[in-house]
């Protein structure tokens, strides 16, 4: 066994016991909130736990989940059958939000809004199995729910949203963030922060201060511009983790007899705080979302500009050097007028292939701009796949072996469908060289077949692999792998791939892991379709 594989062994198994012990201890705190039937609390960290636990790490980790459910239940004392359904349902509802999520290219950092929506997405559906199957155990084991099974239901239902709210978002966006900051200020401000918002928690919701003028101001508003500040100076870790403070200060005050709501029941008073917390965290995390696609739009503006720029100097600097050679003035004599001869066809031949490297940057961002529009045209007539293969390797092995790679191509029959042939050659070609710049070398294999009526077109490298964040980022527009050295290109190919398959009524999916290579799939129907998308 290797001693990569013997670390990353030890790295996972340090993993699942912190995740365990975490679901455990969360799960005790929040049983401790005056828990109906000793199982349903409105406060239940553990389903963010779980959920960003599969999110991160896969899936296949959810026999923990299960594992620290059945602990967690069979410690309550109920029967350990009900246990047993109890921590199904907990780890059903984990499995279908990671599902989710990852089906939808949910970004741990939620640094868009469709990152916060999906979150709410699972927070609000996927949380029904869990509470469902709670409320089916506790009536088969005899429970009694004081409160009927309609507040039973809502009870366990509302923990477990909190839940992946406040804690799956919290455990994503730092696990996933980028680096703390080293400038001290930055940490002054995050502790100036910090305490303000334990300052204003107490008076609002432990009467630190009682005066009648407090009164004045319904006391959970005040807490927005904190969470305002948060978000505008910390983005979406501070947003979090500011939230995560609140929460906890509020949820922990109905226990000291103190706060506004005092008077309420016990669970009055925390479903009144869990609906406010609901709708601030949802807020809050959008505002944080927006922020952040207005910082990343401005810096893939300037990124672009920057990157055009050099992707445009270069081929041009190049042609200009070509045509100076190939107009360069005669010499005397027929020798020396053959060889300046065969150099200006060589330089003109070298000046046509750069300049064809220029139509196609012109071209990838013509596309972009009509993509944008929403208008894609096809061409379509039947194509066959495997000269379009061939044809494309061919233009592209020079290209490779300067990289110190090879290309293998592998289509043991005939593949002809009705698609759009020149857009088949940019799928082929953008792919083809993604391969060659993060392949490091090594051989890249294309192969296509036809199955079930679709075509199956796959290009593999043994390359630098990418990590599971970013393989739904790389199809955004203007995003390329992060590498040590830096790769050219405008980070267009793979958008444009997907926007073609898609037009095609096709897909272009990834399958990766680093160090290991990647795999493209093109996955597109054989038939006819229409010609405009």
């Amino acid at each position: 066994m290797s001693s990569d594989r013997i670390r990353r062994g030890v790295v996972t198994g340090l993993w699942l016991c912190v995740v365990f012990v975490a679901y455990v201890t969360t799960a005790r705190v929040g049983l401790s909130f005056d828990a109906l039937a000793g199982i349903a609390t409105t406060v239940w960290p553990p389903a963010g736990i779980a959920l960003a636990t599969l999110v991160l790490g896969g899936i296949r980790m959810w026999p923990v989940i299960t594992l620290a459910a059945l602990v967690v239940n069979l410690t309550t004392g109920i029967p350990p059958w009900s246990a047993m359904v109890i921590a199904i349902g907990n780890t059903w509802e984990a499995i279908a939000g990671a599902w989710l999520l990852n089906r939808f290219g949910f970004d741990t950092r939620l640094a868009r809004l469709r990152d916060v929506l999906l979150l709410g997405a699972a927070a609000v559906c996927t949380t029904t199995l869990a509470a469902s199957f709670g409320l089916a155990a506790s009536l088969l084991a005899g429970l009694q729910l004081p409160d009927g099974p309609t507040s039973f239901w809502a009870v366990w239902w509302v923990g477990d949203a909190m839940g992946v709210l406040l804690i799956g978002g919290l455990i994503c966006t730092w696990v996933t963030g980028g680096r703390a900051s080293r400038n001290p200020w930055r940490w002054l401000e995050a502790l100036l922060l910090a305490g303000a918002f334990w300052f204003v928690s107490m008076v609002v919701f432990r009467r630190l201060l009682d005066f009648p003028a407090i009164e004045l101001v319904p006391g959970t508003f005040t807490m927005v511009p904190l969470l305002i500040w948060a978000a505008l100076s910390f983005e979406q870790r501070g947003v979090t983790a500011a939230l995560l403070l609140v929460a906890a200060m509020a949820v922990t005050a109905p226990l000291s007899g103190a706060g506004a709501a005092a008077p309420r029941t016990p669970h009055q008073h925390l479903f009144l705080l869990q609906a406010y917390m609901a709708v601030t965290t949802v807020s809050m995390l959008i505002l944080a979302a927006a922020l952040a696609e207005r910082k990343a739009a401005i810096g893939a503006r300037d990124e672009f500009i920057s990157i055009a720029s050099h992707e445009l100097k270069t081929p041009l600097t190049a042609l200009k050097l070509r045509l100076d050679a190939a107009t360069r003035p005669a010499s005397t004599g027929a020798a020396a007028g053959a060889e300046l001869n065969d150099k200006r066809l060589r330089a003109l031949v070298a000046a046509n292939t750069t300049t064809d490297r220029l139509v196609t940057l012109v071209d990838n961002l013509l596309d972009v701009s009509r993509l944008h529009a929403g208008v894609l045209v096809l061409q379509l007539e039947p194509v066959s796949m495997e000269e379009v293969v061939h044809e494309v390797a061919g233009r592209l092995r020079e290209q490779a072996a300067e990289s110190g790679s090879t290309i293998e191509v592998h289509i043991p029959e005939r593949v002809v469908g009705i698609w759009d042939r020149t857009r088949m050659e940019q799928v082929v070609t953008n792919l083809l060289t993604n391969a060659i710049k993060y392949g490091r070398g090594k051989p890249i294999r294309i192969s296509a077949r036809a199955a079930n009526g679709r075509l199956q077109l796959r290009v593999r490298d043994a390359g630098i692999g990418i990590s599971r964040l970013n393989q739904s980022r790389i199809f955004h527009a203007f995003e390329r792998v992060v590498t040590a050295n830096r790769v050219g290109g405008l980070g267009l190919g793979l958008y444009i791939g997907q926007q073609i398959a898609a037009a095609h009524h096709g897909t272009l999916l990834v399958d990766s892991e680093p160090d290991r290579g990647t795999t493209f799939t093109l996955d597109m129907p054989m038939g006819p379709i229409s010609s405009m998308s």
